[in-house]
């Protein structure tokens, strides 16, 4: 038992992790570039990234932070809403508490993918040394990645 407990330690704490590269809008493909536009002309304080093999828009609007991951094809693959630590529902708090103890959570998201309506919570670290973000479906398990690359 004591085992099977050490690995999924192992598991949460390295296998959920983020590997995100922030990139220039100008290396964003231009239909995912114009489909940001056009599907959020308010949107200000556009950063991107590139993350699980999508290009992520994290953006202001109307004084909250948003996200939206797009496929090279401009087709929006997922949303997210910024929303507080203390928001998050119980069962992620508790995982959050309980299998990463000496780690601190500065901000969190709501992804919901736009396919299938799933939704996950992405929570990042904040210490300066180590930036690492735990992906976790409401109940508190560890989610399922796929990576596109």
């Amino acid at each position: 038992m004591k085992s099977s407990l050490l690995l999924l330690l192992v598991f949460l704490l390295w296998g959920p992790a983020g590997r995100a590269q922030a990139i220039p809008g100008d290396e964003v493909p231009p239909l995912t570039f114009v489909a940001l536009q056009q599907l959020y002309p308010e949107a200000r304080q556009v950063k991107w990234k590139r993350t699980q093999g999508w290009y992520q828009a994290s953006y202001t609007q109307n004084q909250t932070q948003h996200l939206v991951r797009f496929d090279a094809n401009g087709d929006v693959q997922a949303t997210g809403d910024n929303i507080p630590i203390e928001a998050l529902p119980e069962p992620v708090r508790y995982t959050l508490t309980n299998h990463f103890p000496s780690r601190k959570f500065c901000q969190a998201n709501k992804v919901v993918n736009t396919h299938t309506e799933v939704i996950t919570y992405e929570i990042a670290t904040c210490e300066s040394y180590l930036s690492r973000t735990v992906t976790l479906t409401p109940n508190g398990q560890k989610a399922p990645r796929t990576h596109r690359w």
